[in-house]
């Protein structure tokens, strides 16, 4: 590191070592999303609509409980 006379870090190594840092992160960062192995668009398609029906499974799943629970309560006339 640079060293001024009295000892102290200098002001213009305090300032870039962060930057450094920054920048070999930045890098790295790259490097790696040129390694990424992208979908392909019909990949992206399927995953897609397999995300969409598992949501509207899952929907229809809590809807129910929730038509069951609603009806139990109802049922028991715990609020009147």
């Amino acid at each position: 590191m640079a060293t001024t006379g009295t000892g102290q870090v200098g002001l213009t190594a305090r300032v870039k070592r962060p930057f450094q840092n920054l920048s070999r992160f930045l890098r790295d960062v790259w490097g790696e999303l040129q390694r990424v192995v992208w979908p392909s668009h019909e990949e992206t398609y399927s995953y897609t609509a397999v995300v969409v029906i598992a949501i509207a499974v899952v929907a229809v799943w809590v809807g129910v409980l929730d038509l069951i629970c609603s009806s139990i309560v109802t049922g028991l006339n715990l609020y009147k």
